[in-house]
């Protein structure tokens, strides 16, 4: 996972069509990701600092985050550009709990709690403030002597939790939020708040530009010093991803690096 600024806010040339460049901090990596014309707006109105009479729709999701925070205990802690599928973006807005992890219940349908009972894909039920989330496994991992779990409620919300050995319970560490990345980025930039992208994205749609050249190549490569490097453009790319590289060959990309909104 790769931390990510926003570079600019930009129009395609073919079809008006708007994107937002996020630029990898440590590389010359872009990850363009298009957004609507709304979204747009928010996300740069925020950048400029342009105050508005009324809240608008991220204002007022900001403020609503803001209120439930005393409640839940918990923070926006980042967002995350996590997934590229069929040329569609995905995103999730993280949550993590001010005074450390709370307990919750689980319950496998089968009726076996045990660390060794939950598999991927087992059904669950997950209880927390007195709300049941009737949730799947979706992934499981284990760190030093922490078993962890991701439970997926199907509303749009992901649970990860971690079974506390000692005292023989399960603790809730995050809370994630399904998004797409222009609201995400859109809250992002209200709540300042990291952003981010996971490292599969980028290996599949961060570009890089040729500083001789000026123009877009294709993936980029790891190099033996660890260093990110160009690569070339080739028909596989344009065949796996054709919408991302359509899009991105239809911008004004002269002024790369020149923050814009």
């Amino acid at each position: 996972m790769k931390e990510m600024q926003i570079d600019s806010i930009r129009v395609s040339l073919m079809n008006y069509q708007h994107v937002v460049i996020l630029k990898e901090r440590q590389t010359d990596r872009y990850l363009p990701i298009w957004i609507g014309p709304a979204e747009a707006d928010a996300i740069s109105m925020k950048l400029q600092n342009v105050d508005v009479s009324r809240p608008m729709t991220h204002d007022l999701l900001k403020n609503t985050f803001s209120a439930l925070a005393s409640l839940s205990g918990t923070n926006i802690s980042r967002i995350v550009v996590n997934d590229l599928r069929s040329d569609t973006f995905y995103a999730q807005i993280v949550f993590e709990f001010n005074e450390g992890p709370p307990v919750v219940e689980l319950e496998a349908h089968a009726g076996h709690n045990q660390v060794q009972d939950f598999e991927n894909e087992s059904k669950l039920s997950l209880v927390w403030q007195g709300r049941e989330f009737k949730s799947t496994i979706v992934s499981r991992w284990q760190e030093g002597k922490k078993h962890f779990m991701e439970i997926d409620s199907g509303e749009g919300w992901i649970f990860e939790v971690f079974h506390d050995e000692h005292n023989q319970r399960w603790l809730l560490t995050k809370m994630k939020l399904d998004s797409r990345p222009s609201d995400a980025i859109a809250l992002a930039v209200r709540v300042t708040a990291p952003i981010y992208a996971e490292e599969s994205v980028l290996d599949k749609a961060g570009i890089i530009l040729d500083g001789d050249s000026g123009k877009i190549t294709a993936q980029p490569k790891a190099g033996g010093d660890g260093t990110v490097q160009p690569g070339k453009l080739n028909e596989q790319d344009l065949k796996k991803y054709p919408a991302i590289y359509d899009f991105i060959n239809t911008l004004d990309v002269d002024d790369f690096g020149r923050r814009k909104s």
